[in-house]
């Protein structure tokens, strides 16, 4: 069977500071899924949990009770609306979630590589292709090293315009070391993790630079990682991505129904 084209698990409604749309919200957001035939809809928005010291200024404002602003989330028969977030990861054990508030979200969402946001996710001694290339992959595997509710859990955007604005994004994913990414790629599998495919990334020529996109997916579903499709909209025209863009990247990667990752 294909891989379904059927869900978005990661965007943001107004509730997230880089959106702020009044457009975007969750009632908008079901109506899109809806719309297009989905049967599972996440909502993912920013988060720094105030139990968690060390947010970053633009991060504050957006704690565990902000995001739940949203609930409760509108219903249909149709489309299974989960409420999720996506917190960030500093490296170590510095994540922005405290254990404490992991049941009050159903789908959590980790970014290894928000690397714009220099001295809080990325030290600024790292400067070049390859140090950026070692970053992400340490990120990964200290991720990979939490005590987290796994079946819950996707690692997000693993291709990224952000993992290095000041350099090329696409030699960083060539110089990414391929033993140590299956390594870890591995125990995301065993654990039980989703690989998120953004297709944020991949607007709006990806196939200009198909093999340096698809290494990385490529190694993980070689290692038996399980996959989920996420828009990443912070406005309602970007909720088209998943429809216009997936079954271009899944036929590409040759993804099937075996490979989708299923959130309980």
């Amino acid at each position: 069977m294909p891989f379904p084209i059927d869900h978005d698990m990661h965007c943001h409604s107004c509730l997230s500071s880089c959106s702020s749309d009044p457009a975007q919200s969750a009632q908008a957001i079901l109506d899109h899924a809806k719309a297009h035939g989905y049967t599972l809809q996440c909502i993912t928005d920013h988060l720094w949990d105030n139990l968690v010291p060390g947010a970053s200024g633009w991060y504050a404002p957006q704690d565990v009770e902000h995001v739940k602003k949203n609930l409760p989330l509108p219903k249909d028969d149709q489309v299974r609306m989960v409420f999720g977030c996506e917190t960030e990861f500093l490296g170590g054990s510095r994540l922005g979630l405290d254990p404490r508030h992991y049941d009050d979200f159903d789908f959590i969402v980790i970014p290894p590589n928000h690397f714009h946001m220099k001295n809080f996710v990325r030290p600024d001694t790292y400067d070049t292709e390859e140090k950026i290339a070692d970053l992400f992959v340490r990120r990964l595997e200290e991720i990979s090293n939490l005590d987290l509710p796994w079946r819950k859990v996707g690692i997000a955007h693993m291709v990224c315009g952000l993992i290095f604005k000041e350099g090329d994004q696409y030699r960083v994913y060539e110089l990414i070391d391929e033993a140590r990414f299956r390594a870890v790629m591995r125990k995301f599998a065993r654990l039980g993790a989703g690989i998120e495919i953004n297709l944020s990334s991949f607007w709006p020529d990806w196939k200009a630079h198909e093999d340096a996109m698809l290494r990385l997916y490529r190694l993980a579903k070689e290692e038996g990682c399980k996959f989920y499709l996420a828009s990443d909209a912070h406005h309602p025209r970007e909720l088209e991505l998943v429809p216009g863009l997936a079954p271009g990247v899944v036929e590409a990667l040759g993804l099937t129904e075996a490979d989708r990752f299923i959130l309980e």
